[in-house]
């Protein structure tokens, strides 16, 4: 067991080695947060795998940035290292006994491109794939496949930006470590805050080439305001950061540069950090944002993987991207433990949120192809008083407490704004309801009622969604279903066409494009002399007139390219709409909401037909963990326990933190465990000492049996985890009884 390592590192760590174990040959992937310690668990797996002396081991990253910064972590692992070792022409891959050799993927993916390089190793020696969801580029799955022994590739986002790849062809298994959130509750990663500007001032996106927004195109896509990647990005940070220090993340190059310009214009201490800084002052400029010299260290893409940054209390992102593992990446830096306990605010000024999540939101990862994925609810609500973006399913504004809704007169239940759209139809004609509510209050006021579906419907049809031929809409979709309706007939319609219609406007953006290169000379040369410029030497023109020759079939291609282009728009444009199939679709859905509707908001029963718990008395600890399981710990708010009923007796208690440790206590004095007989779905919950946080506050109990529990969660946290406790010593969470006052 690896000394130093912190507890869910060890974990991980057992388990790595413990599939190495059970299959020599085996290609795995680690999966741990950004901050999370991935190369510190690498260095401990290596020391113990190299300890003979006899084994070798090869470490593949693509940043040559990293190899010297990879070099010091192994060296301060106890492990032997030569890092961007030069090859020798004609020979394989460089080797040490008992060590590493670091080398750059790009480097083996040209060699292993000509020639087996990996001669000098042996079915006993183990790869490590730095930023493992990088693999399946083509020379790195070369690379690997042409490795001999075990595999090891590490990532924060086993993610590929193309639904159609996954990693099942290159990895046997994944190995994942907790989430963000159970490492911000346990403390070894801060809070995080997001913020977002108005819809008017968030940076758009544009052009996708490739599945991510490209730097031309998200220029092209501001250019009717280009402050707002400048000028607004400065005045945003100006409001709600300050006196952070800030890590940037620009669009490109030029942008990175103008962004350093309008920071320093405005007094504000910053620097740009490029591909081509030269190191020197790559490194003053690191230095002197480590002490506070410089505020804002703006780059594009230097610090997203791996790179060694100091801390940053403040992340700014003007880039927008459909990359989960690059949003991943950029927010992950700034989310290291802060000296002083405090937290990270994330400046969204791209929206980012809204296509992937909150840092903390709960992602399951896989090695499989995720499929096709259809658009649905943003996963977050963004709050028009603060600018905080919360989870898409809160009540209120997680930073200010301002409603996200609230809950209807009529049926009792909380309800978003977006179910309140009659309110102001109806003035004092009734009382205000849900839009679910809105038929029956009308019927109960003697009030019309909403016109018949088909009516609603036509004057929303956009395109004529409603099929052809004679049919009937009938009576189940009218009334309360009628906004829904229409809602669900232009999902389906985007889930059935939405593909065609994103191509029909790529081909007409292409076209345009073409178009005006076509009656632009210039434009037409400056293009051939890129596609020059990109040929190997020995297919470049001799002479002026082979280079005219090229340059007449250069655009005699682009001319075809052009033609083919129309025909395929044609081809769209006039591919007939199944009409009937989006309205059934649609329909089917909306019956299935409304079945279901009966189910999950009626009158006095819950879910499963029992009626809901009160708020206060006795209820089973199984009750209050599936609510935390379903709801979160929010319904807990505010709520103590005041006595705790085990099976054997009752116990006063106090507080939630009593609650928890009096089970715990309780479970392993009937079943005593020592530190090496915990079950080890529960050893994350311990510390192997007492812990407290840097300003003193203590976040372990110590146990009878002298294990520190860690005990700084909060109510719902404490519930579930008794919960896990009870089940993994073979009880029932049932047995046990809360009073609630």
């Amino acid at each position: 067991m690896a000394m130093g390592l912190r507890l869910y590192q060890r974990n991980l760590l057992d388990r790595v080695q413990n599939a190495l174990v059970s299959d020599p040959k085996v290609r795995l992937m680690m999966q741990l947060p950004t901050g999370g310690g991935k190369t510190i668990i690498a260095g401990a797996l290596l020391k113990d795998r190299l300890a003979d002396g006899r084994r070798k081991a090869v470490w593949l990253t693509h940043r040559k940035e990293l190899t010297k910064q990879t070099q010091t972590m192994l060296t301060k692992a106890g492990v032997s290292a030569i890092p961007n070792v030069r090859w020798t022409p004609g020979e394989g891959a460089p080797a040490m006994a008992g060590g590493v050799v670091i080398l750059m993927a790009q480097k083996v993916s040209l060699q292993t491109a000509r020639r087996e390089v990996w001669n000098r190793y042996r079915s006993t020696d183990l790869m490590i794939v730095d930023e493992g969801h990088h693999a399946a580029a083509e020379g790195w799955k070369r690379a690997i496949c042409q490795w001999p022994g075990p595999v090891v590739g590490m990532t924060a986002t086993p993610w590929r930006l193309s639904e159609k790849e996954g990693f099942d062809h290159l990895f046997d298994k994944l190995i994942c470590g907790p989430q963000v959130a159970e490492l911000q509750a346990d403390g070894w990663l801060c809070q995080a805050n997001v913020l977002m500007p108005k819809p008017e001032e968030i940076i758009r996106g544009g052009k996708i080439t490739a599945g991510d927004y490209v730097e031309s195109g998200i220029e092209q896509a501001n250019s009717d305001h280009p402050d707002i990647m400048t000028a607004g990005a400065l005045r945003f940070w100006q409001t709600h950061a300050a006196e952070r220090q800030t890590i940037v993340y620009a669009i490109s190059q030029n942008h990175a540069r103008n962004l350093n310009a309008v920071f320093n214009d405005a007094g504000i201490p910053a620097a740009v950090l490029l591909s081509n800084t030269p190191p020197d002052e790559r490194a003053n400029a690191v230095e002197s944002f480590g002490r506070g010299a410089v505020r804002v260290l703006i780059n594009v893409a230097i610090a997203t993987e791996g790179f060694d940054l100091p801390d940053a209390s403040c992340i700014v992102i003007t880039r927008p991207t459909m990359s989960l593992s690059l949003y991943l990446q950029m927010i992950g830096r700034g989310l290291r433990p802060k000296p002083d306990g405090g937290d990270c605010i994330i400046l969204d000024l791209a929206g980012n949120a809204v296509t992937h999540g909150l840092p903390e939101e709960k992602r399951e990862w896989s090695l499989e192809p995720r499929g096709e994925e259809t658009a649905g609810e943003a996963p977050v609500v963004w709050c028009e008083k603060c600018l905080t973006a919360s989870h898409s399913a809160s009540h209120n504004c997680r930073q200010c407490g301002a409603p996200f809704g609230k809950d209807c007169d009529r049926c009792g239940k909380w309800r978003a704004w977006k179910h309140w759209q009659f309110e102001n139809h109806c003035g004092d004609a009734h009382r205000l309801v849900c839009d679910l509510c809105h038929i029956d209050a009308h019927i109960e006021a003697h009030l019309p009622v909403l016109p018949p579906l088909d009516k609603p419907v036509d004057s929303c049809d956009d395109g004529g969604m409603i099929p052809d031929g004679d049919f009937e809409i009938d009576d189940d979709l009218a009334g309360r279903l009628a906004d829904l309706f229409r809602e669900l007939l232009e999902t389906e319609r985007k889930a059935i066409v939405g593909r065609d219609d994103a191509r029909r406007i790529e081909l007409r953006q292409l076209i345009e494009e073409r178009e005006s290169v076509l009656k632009d000379n210039a434009k037409q040369y400056a293009l051939f002399n890129e596609h020059i410029a990109s040929l190997p030497e020995s297919e470049r023109p001799a002479d002026p007139i082979q280079e005219g020759r090229m340059l007449v079939k250069y655009v005699d291609g682009l001319h075809s390219e052009l033609a083919d282009w129309r025909r395929e728009l044609a081809e769209l444009e006039s591919r007939p709409v199944n009409k009937r199939a989006i309205f059934n679709s649609a329909r089917s859905k909306a019956m299935h909401l409304f079945r279901k509707a009966a189910i999950d908001y009626p009158p006095e029963d819950d879910e499963d037909g029992r009626p809901p718990p009160p708020p206060y008395g006795w209820h089973k600890l199984s009750e209050l963990g599936d609510i935390v399981s379903e709801k979160g710990w929010r319904p807990l708010a505010g709520l103590k326990p005041s006595d705790l009923q085990f099976p054997n007796g009752n116990k006063k208690i106090s507080s939630w933190k009593e609650m928890y440790t009096s089970v715990v206590e309780l479970l392993f004095k009937e079943t005593p465990l020592s530190p090496d007989d915990i079950p080890r779905e529960l050893k994350k919950f311990f510390r192997p000492e007492e812990w407290r946080a840097p300003q003193g506050y203590l976040k372990t109990t110590k146990l009878p049996n002298g294990l520190f529990l860690v005990t700084a969660l909060d109510a719902g946290s404490m519930v579930f985890r008794s919960c896990r406790f009870i089940r993994a010593c073979g009880k029932d969470p049932a047995q046990f009884q809360v009073q609630l006052r």
